[in-house]
Parts: C-alpha cells; sequence; structure tokens
C-alpha cells in the first residue's frame, strides 16, 4: 500500500539547516472587534462601486536597501539557458473560456478571483463581481460596502475554501488598522449572505496575502518594516470559528525571527489546495533573500514553521526552518533587484508610456501547495532581472521553483528551479502557478515588449500562460505561450504601478482547470482592465482513480468498530468499475476489499469498507485510504489520509474570552463574556465556569445551556467587573466539570488593557464627521469612516510655540445651519485625559460641507515643549444634544472622534539643504531637515549616465530631518547624484566615490 512516509530520520538529513534557529512565540493573542452577519446579496439594492481617488496601496514603505553591484549573478541567469533550449515543444490549447470582470480608470486595479464548483468571484480595488461558469454576471461589479458595511479601502483577495465549500472576500482597514474578512455562509455567495470580521493590527498591515490550511487561515502583512524580527507581520485568524460564524473569532500573531529584509517586503503562506487538508501544524512561510540587499550574504529561499495552539495561543510558535541558499547547492544565484528599488521598472512601448512596476520584492501570490501519496508539493515564483546590458535592467523574467517534502513534518527541499520569459525577447513577470491533481503545473503572467533593438519585440502589456507536464524535464516550462488578452495601449493612469496581483486558482469541478486573472491595458474606456482566462494543461489520461476524502469517521469517542467511508474520484476519461481499494489505521495492516459499482469520467463516488477499524488505541488515529486500480497511470494521486481524534466522553474548555476588549471607555461595570467549547464525545449542560480578575476572589456561575460534541457557546456572567482606572488587567477564566477528563484545556489567562478611549459613531448615514484633516506638516485626506473612530498617531505633527496662530484646515461630509461643529484638544499634561483646560478649539461650526473650512488656534508661550496626544472631534450637536462633542469619551451619534500626536518645539529652523556627508569604506550619510516636506520622500541615486541604483523610501523622523546611510563599497570610482524629495519637487546633490 502506498502511503505518505513519516520517517523521523530525514531531520537529520535536512538540507540547508543552520545550527541554531530562532524560535519565537507569539507576539499578538487577540480577536476580532466584531463580527456581521450580511444578508443575501439576491434581491438587494446594491451600493454602486466609486472609482477610487487619492493614493493607492502605496506599499507604504521603503525597498530594501540595496547595496550597489554588490549580488550575483554578475552575467547572463544561469537556468534562461536551460529554458531557451526546451523551446516549448508542447502545443498549448487556446483558452476554452475569456470574459472580462471588471475595469477601472486607476491602475493598479488589485485583480483577484477564484473558480468555485459554480461561481467565479472577481474583485478590484474596491469593488467586487460574481459570474456563473461560463463568464455570465450574476452580481455586477459593486462596491465592497455591500458586503463589508460602510467600508471600501479595497486591495482585496478573494480565494474558494474547497474543504469548506465557501467563498472569502478580504481587504483592509485603517480606521482603525488592520483588515477585513468575509465568509459567504454557504456555497451559493449570491443567496446565502455572508459572516463579516474585522481584525485590529496596530500598524498598518499593507499587501496582505490570505492563504488556506487546516488550523486557520494565515496571513502575511509587508508591515512594521525593520522591525519585523520583534513585532507581528504574520497572523493566523481562527478558521473554524468564522466559518461557524462565532461571534468573536481568535488571532494570533507572530514576527518573523532571522528575516534579514530592511524595506519592502511580501513573504507568502503555503495555501492548501487540492482536497484534502494537510494535518494541523507546520504550516510554512517562505520569503526570498537576494544578496544585492545590505546584510544578506547571498541568494536564499528562507522558510519559517508555524504551529498554532488555539487552547494556549501563548504558546503558538513560529521557528525559522529551511534555508536553501547557493552555498548549499539548493538555488542557483538570481537578481531580483531592479532599478536600485524603485517601482519603476519596465518601459512601455512608444514615447509616451512610463516605467511601470515588476512587483520586485514580492513573493506572487498564491504559494500554492498540494498533498500527492509520497510527498508534498508546494509551487512559487517571483520577478528576477534577466538584462545583460550595461546600464539598463529593461527586462524581466520569473524565476519559479517546486519544493517537495516527504512526508508530514519533514523539511523542505527544492525539486526544481527555473528561469522563464516570455519569447521574442519580452519581458514576464506578475506570474501565478498552480498544480492540478496529476502534478502538472500552469502559470499565467505577464509579458511586454521592452525595447525596440530589433531583438526585443514592440508589445503592450498581455496575459499569457505556459505550462509543463509532471514528466517533462525538470526546470522548464515546455508548453509553448498562448495568450489570453493583448494588450492595445500604455497604462493612462499617470501611475507607475502594475497590477499589484495576479491570481490563478485550479477548478474543483475536476481540479485540472486552471482560471487566472490579471490586469492589461485597452485604448477606449477604461484603461486598465481585469480579464480572465481559462485553461488547461493535463492530456487526456485513460485509466486514474484515486480516493480524494475519507468521509466518515470524525473526531468521536471510538469503539472497536468504526465504519470508514471514502469518496473515490475518476480521473480518467473511460469509466472504472471494480476497483481496488484499501485502507490503514496508525500505517498498519492493510484491509482490501473491491469497489464493485462504475463510475463515469469525472464523476465520484462513496464506498464504505465492510471491515470495521478498531480506533480505541490512543488519543488519534491517521487513516490513510488509496485506490489500487491496475494500469492507473498517476498512483501519486490515489490517496488521501485524515488524522481523527478519540475524544474524552466528558470534556469541556473554554477558548477565549470574548469581552471586553482592550481599549478605551471600560467601565465600574463591564460584563464577562466567554466561549466555552465540549471538546469531549458526549453533549454537555450545567457547566459551572468562573472568572478572576488579578488574582481576586472567583466569581462562580453555571452556564444552563447545552453544548453538543465539538460545539461552542458564549456565556455572559451576571457578576460584572470594575475596570474604570487606566490599567493593564489580568483575568483567569475556565470551567469546573466536575466529571472533566482533561484539565489542560479549563483555564486560560488573558489581559485587558483600559487605554485611551476610542468613542464610536455613525458616520456613514450622513457623511458627518472628518473626511480631511490639514494641520502644519501633516495632509490626511480621504479619510474612511470606518466606525466613527480613527488612531492617526502614527502621523506626528510638528508644532512651534514661537509661531503666533496655526490654521487648522478641514472637510466634513456634512454641514446644514451650525449644527456640524469641531473640537480640538491637545493632552498637555500627558494623562491620556483631556481636560477642559487642554480644549484648544471648542465647538465651532462646521458650516460648508465637502469644502475646505479653516479654524485658527494658538499655543501660547507656556505650551508644554515635546510630544503629546491630539484629539479631534466632528459632528452633528442638534442630534447629539450640543454636550457629546466636547465629552472627549462620549459616544456621538453622527460624527467622528481621530487621534494624531503633536510635536511641539520653539524656534526651530531646521536647515533644508540636501548633504552628502564621505564616511569610510566607501559609506555616505545623506541629510535633510525639512519640517514642510511630507512624510516620507523618495532618495535615488543615478550614476552619471542617469541609471537609477538605488531608491529607497525615506521617512521624517520627530524633528523633521531625513537621514540615510548610503553603501557605495561595491562600485566603481566616479561622480554620482542623489535626490531626494516627491514626484513634483525634491532637492538634488552630487558627490563622488574615490
Amino acid at each position: 500500500m502506498r502511503r505518505i512516509f513519516f520517517l523521523s530520520f530525514l531531520f537529520l538529513c535536512a538540507i540547508g539547516f543552520s545550527q541554531e534557529k530562532k524560535v519565537s512565540y507569539a507576539t499578538m493573542i487577540s480577536s476580532s472587534s466584531y463580527m456581521k452577519e450580511v444578508e443575501p446579496l439576491v434581491g438587494k439594492k446594491l451600493i454602486p462601486e466609486e472609482p477610487r481617488e487619492g493614493e493607492v496601496n502605496p506599499k507604504r514603505t521603503s525597498a530594501n536597501k540595496i547595496v550597489p553591484n554588490k549580488g550575483l549573478p554578475k552575467g547572463p541567469d544561469a537556468l534562461l539557458l536551460k529554458q531557451k533550449k526546451a523551446s516549448n515543444t508542447r502545443i498549448s490549447s487556446t483558452p476554452s473560456l475569456v470574459f472580462e470582470t471588471n475595469s477601472s480608470t486607476v491602475s493598479p486595479s488589485d485583480p483577484t478571483g477564484a473558480i468555485g464548483p459554480n461561481h467565479y468571484i472577481s474583485a478590484k480595488n474596491s469593488a467586487f463581481a460574481i459570474h456563473d461558469r461560463n463568464g455570465n454576471v450574476l452580481v455586477p461589479s459593486t462596491s465592497l460596502t455591500n458586503i463589508f458595511p460602510g467600508e471600501s479601502l479595497g486591495d482585496p483577495i478573494v480565494f474558494y475554501d474547497n474543504f469548506a465549500d465557501r467563498f472569502v472576500i478580504t481587504q483592509f482597514s485603517e480606521t482603525p488598522n488592520g483588515f477585513l474578512v468575509a465568509i459567504s455562509r454557504g456555497p451559493d455567495p449570491v443567496n446565502d449572505g455572508w459572516f463579516t470580521y474585522r481584525f485590529n493590527t496596530g500598524s498598518f498591515p499593507d499587501y496582505t496575502k490570505f492563504s488556506i490550511w487546516s488550523d486557520g487561515y494565515y496571513v502575511t502583512a509587508n508591515k512594521d518594516q525593520g522591525q519585523q524580527m520583534a513585532s507581528e507581520v504574520v497572523y493566523v485568524i481562527d478558521r473554524e470559528q468564522m466559518l461557524a460564524g462565532v461571534d468573536t473569532a481568535q488571532m494570533i500573531g507572530f514576527p518573523l525571527p532571522g528575516a534579514r529584509i530592511g524595506g519592502f517586503y511580501s513573504p507568502a503562506s503555503f495555501n492548501a489546495t487540492g482536497s484534502t487538508l494537510p494535518p494541523e501544524g507546520d504550516a510554512r512561510i517562505i520569503y526570498f533573500q537576494d544578496d544585492d540587499w545590505e546584510g544578506v550574504s547571498q541568494d536564499a529561499l528562507k522558510l519559517w514553521t508555524i504551529n498554532v495552539d488555539w487552547i494556549n495561543p501563548e504558546q503558538s510558535t513560529i521557528t525559522e526552518a529551511e534555508e536553501l541558499t547557493v552555498s548549499n547547492g539548493n538555488i542557483t544565484p538570481f537578481d531580483s533587484t531592479f532599478d536600485g528599488g524603485s517601482f519603476a521598472n519596465l518601459p512601455q512601448p512608444g514615447s509616451d508610456g512610463q516605467d511601470i512596476d515588476v512587483l520586485q520584492g514580492a513573493v506572487m501570490f498564491a504559494t500554492n501547495y498540494r498533498r500527492f501519496c509520497s510527498y508534498n508539493s508546494v509551487v512559487l515564483n517571483f520577478a528576477i532581472d534577466i538584462d545583460t546590458r550595461q546600464d539598463s535592467d529593461d527586462i524581466s523574467a520569473i524565476r519559479w521553483y517546486e519544493l517537495r517534502q516527504n512526508g508530514d513534518n519533514q523539511p523542505w527541499s527544492v525539486y526544481q528551479e527555473g528561469t522563464y520569459t516570455s519569447p521574442g525577447g519580452k519581458s514576464a513577470w506578475c506570474g501565478s502557478m498552480a498544480m492540478d491533481i496529476f502534478g502538472n503545473i500552469g502559470m499565467g503572467y505577464t509579458t511586454m515588449g521592452t525595447t525596440n533593438d530589433g531583438a526585443n519585440q514592440d508589445s503592450f502589456a498581455s496575459i499569457r500562460y505556459t505550462g509543463r507536464l509532471a514528466e517533462d524535464p525538470l526546470g522548464t516550462m515546455t508548453f509553448a505561450e498562448q495568450t489570453i488578452a493583448v494588450g492595445t495601449d500604455v497604462d493612462r493612469t499617470t501611475r507607475n504601478r502594475y497590477g499589484d496581483y495576479a491570481q490563478i486558482t485550479v477548478d474543483p469541478s475536476d481540479d485540472q482547470t486552471f482560471w487566472h486573472i490579471a490586469e492589461y491595458f485597452e485604448s477606449s474606456g477604461n484603461n486598465a482592465r481585469n480579464i480572465v482566462g481559462v485553461f488547461k494543461i493535463a492530456e487526456n489520461i485513460a485509466n486514474d482513480v484515486g480516493v480524494v476524502s475519507i468521509d466518515a469517521p470524525d473526531d468521536a469517542t471510538f469503539t472497536t468498530s468504526e465504519v470508514i467511508t471514502v469518496t473515490i474520484k475518476n480521473f480518467g476519461t473511460t469509466t472504472q468499475s471494480n476497483i481496488p481499494i484499501s485502507y490503514a489505521v496508525n500505517e498498519g495492516t492493510a484491509v482490501n476489499e473491491i469497489f464493485t459499482g462504475s463510475i463515469a469520467s469525472g464523476q465520484t463516488a462513496s464506498f464504505t469498507f465492510n471491515t470495521t477499524a478498531d480506533l480505541t488505541g490512543g488519543t488519534a488515529s491517521l487513516i490513510t485510504a488509496e485506490t489500487n486500480l491496475v494500469g492507473d497511470v498517476i498512483p501519486e494521486n490515489d490517496c488521501a489520509s485524515k488524522k481523527v481524534a478519540n475524544l474524552l466522553p466528558n470534556d469541556v474548555g473554554v477558548i477565549s474570552l470574548v469581552s471586553p476588549n482592550s481599549g478605551g471607555g471600560l467601565t465600574a461595570a463591564e460584563s464577562i463574556t466567554i466561549t466555552i467549547r465540549n471538546y469531549g464525545g458526549s453533549p454537555q449542560s450545567n457547566i459551572p465556569v468562573f472568572y478572576t480578575l488579578d488574582g481576586g476572589a472567583s466569581v462562580n456561575e453555571i452556564f444552563t445551556g447545552t453544548i453538543g460534541v465539538g460545539e461552542s457557546a458564549q456565556y455572559t456572567f451576571i457578576a460584572t467587573a470594575d475596570l474604570s482606572e487606566f490599567a493593564s488587567y489580568t483575568f483567569q477564566i475556565g470551567t469546573e466539570l466536575t466529571t472533566d477528563e482533561d484539565a489542560n484545556n479549563d483555564v486560560i489567562s488573558r489581559v485587558i488593557e483600559h487605554r485611551l478611549c476610542s468613542p464610536t459613531s455613525d458616520c456613514i448615514r450622513f457623511g458627518d464627521g472628518l473626511s480631511s484633516f490639514e494641520l502644519s506638516n501633516v495632509s490626511n485626506r480621504n479619510i474612511e469612516c470606518g466606525d466613527g473612530y480613527a488612531d492617526f498617531t502614527n502621523m506626528v505633527i510638528n508644532l512651534d510655540r514661537s509661531i503666533g496662530v496655526y490654521t487648522l484646515t478641514v472637510q466634513a461630509g456634512f454641514a446644514e445651519g451650525d449644527a456640524e461643529r469641531l473640537s480640538l484638544w491637545i493632552d498637555y499634561d500627558d494623562d491620556t485625559v483631556f481636560e477642559d483646560e487642554e480644549l484648544i478649539i471648542d465647538n465651532q461650526v462646521i458650516a460648508e460641507e465637502n469644502v475646505n473650512q479653516t479654524f485658527l488656534f494658538s499655543l501660547g508661550d507656556e505650551a508644554p515643549l515635546g510630544t503629546h496626544l491630539l484629539r479631534v472631534r466632528a459632528g452633528d450637536t442638534n442630534t447629539n444634544n450640543g454636550a457629546d462633542l466636547n465629552e472627549p469619551c462620549g459616544s456621538m451619534q453622527f460624527g467622528t472622534t481621530h487621534d494624531y500626536k503633536v510635536e511641539i518645539g520653539e524656534n526651530t529652523n531646521p536647515n533644508a539643504d540636501l548633504t552628502v556627508f564621505s564616511q569610510p569604506n566607501k559609506q555616505f550619510l545623506i541629510t535633510m531637515s525639512d519640517p514642510n516636506a511630507d512624510d516620507i520622500l523618495r532618495l535615488s541615486v543615478f550614476t552619471i549616465t542617469g541609471k537609477t541604483i538605488v531608491s529607497n523610501l525615506v521617512e521624517k523622523d520627530a524633528n523633521s530631518r531625513f537621514t540615510y546611510l548610503l553603501d557605495m563599497s561595491y562600485v566603481s570610482s566616479g561622480i554620482y547624484f542623489v535626490r531626494l524629495g516627491s514626484n513634483k519637487t525634491g532637492k538634488s546633490a552630487k558627490f563622488s566615490v574615490n
């Protein structure tokens, strides 16, 4: 019987392991701030989409620090010749279906989409659409606010959870920072409604990617750059709770220990595809490291392992795992750096096309994982520079990998790697790849002609695909390039950004057909178009059947005679009958029987073994099942496995503290709500529960309801808790069932912080509150409403008490008579309480809506120097009876409350010149001070011929100073130029390297 191997000795021979691995525990343990049930879309009056305005998911940060000319390879990419020799000998079939999902006046349009059994959902920027399997529109492109009430900030991700038969749509949130996740309440995204969750992340989680694993949905984010080894940048959210629509779903956050990156980065988590989930735990995060980057000595693929403990989440860990490098022979050198790290890279055809983004620094979405009988596989790709011409980074290719794991919990290694570029010298980038049930790979991507030197084709950005069969020569894409859509124009959105995402998904109906969505440009109508192409790589196979799932038993209190039921599928073209089939428990003796029915091509059938299984030995059992058809062409897809728990009859425990949550406005009589779970094999009722506060007396009560096997329920204590003081409070919560047989899950501890109050209000219905705020050096426009409160304390306003009068400029979305008003405080004594004597602007009228309104104020000579909190509130005082606006922690019915930081100085007059200071060993310190400059400026370093060799974003510090240490130790001597500024204005300086 073939089965997945579990050989522990393989740990000892893992290639690329270092002796000391950094292990970090979870740095964040939290839960969703809300869950909203959203009614079905059918028959609903849908809010139309609105064109996105202002900044577009700006990749919010610097690029990695580049050391010019440091990295390898110095010549041509070593894998490119191998691909060219393959010459794409296999003939691709044309797409079986091509349809446009939506269009936009703005790029990147963030195309994302996924196929389910009966629907295709796509999304862009701040809108989504639903089509049937023939591309017919069921829900036209419409605002994300229809499933995320009041919010359409965008950067969505769509995926189909094949293991639960649900669709998921996400987007990020900026008030407060975090992301939103909507899960369809059934398999029909039009008729079944949605569960919508908000998760807060502290700082902004830019460029999020979502993946499916057995114990959660995994999220990676371009967040807290330079602090990724200490601050959480990877999250796991409780998939099981969200699918069940639990009011508060758990989330755990992790850093990336040992990640040698300093700027923009986009790691990925493995995304489970196929019909069988991996076992819980051993989830992988992967990212590449380029030896062009400061602090990186060699090109590498670096992996981390996450093991989540939902019962004791503080024990959840992330550990450095494999590091697959050039020196240990796992990978071939690559150059992933374009134009010194800037986001303007590939020139478009013609003189009127600006350079567009190659998406450097990103492992492209998604990193798709699939299980086979004797190994697990994952495929990934990213863009690399293959232009060998001097002073040019104009041609990109796709570096792609297949990694394999010889069994669960074993190390990963490189099975094959390749470099793919489009025929005719065109660039290829923005790839997305996946593997079908046979192990064949399909890859969709973007191509574009980049020069007119005779060797390269002159072509606009277009969408193509290629692929390879599992038995083809390793490291090559063997199918001839095929076209989904041909572009007819350059990107005319006046930005240099492109796509941000492309996405390929595998059709669950046959597990063979690929659906790819990407962005290209048309010369008529909305310039940026999102197009779907449907294609298949697999050849017809006559004889191929396999077990796709083990349907029974599920977790239970087992007996010695448990029934084993599986689903068999015919992947081949020939009807099959009398199929040998077997199962084994914990790799023991196989039970062999015959499925005597018939299964037509592409169909499934259920089979129950006559021989039952004894599952009473131990706390869990691994069941493996497979078909053994004589002449089966692809034996690697014949099997499935399932781990089932032998539950104790009586076992209940506590999962989470639902409320209160850390934040503001906690009172002297806070309700305490917990979630209880039945981990045992028998229903339970009349469960004793308790909580303690800061080690005090136990509050004991009874949950009188009934909780079924594997189910959860919430309980709110009658006794409340006093949390009125600003402080940290430690709760111990638990269950005390007298017959409980496992105490390990009975009690958990949680810390709740009463912080600065954050009152919420309605700013959606009539547009009350501030949509724009400008003061001194801070300009915060197009403010999203959210729940009425926003934390903008990452924005520091520079004020000088020697300046007589300041002008505050705001806009509000509502004004009627003298109803809409504004108040502003500065917390001079830093006690997080806004007192009357700290009220700077008092209840002033906002006379016109959506028009700049100005208010004058002075700090005075006695204003305390240093950093303080600033709070501004605006709202309808007629509805709020006037008083609530000037109660800084009071909830308003209609309006907004926003917090900023102010840095108060005196007689500050910094030097605004750009200066380059030479340091030893060809290091250069670049500085500039300017309180009136934007918070983040672009720094670029050029050669004398004009080639960009360094491009980065530099952030202003608290003293209005910009600083950047430039490493030029690998460049040749000569004259260089540096510029620091925005797209329109900036300062330049010349310096020499000797």
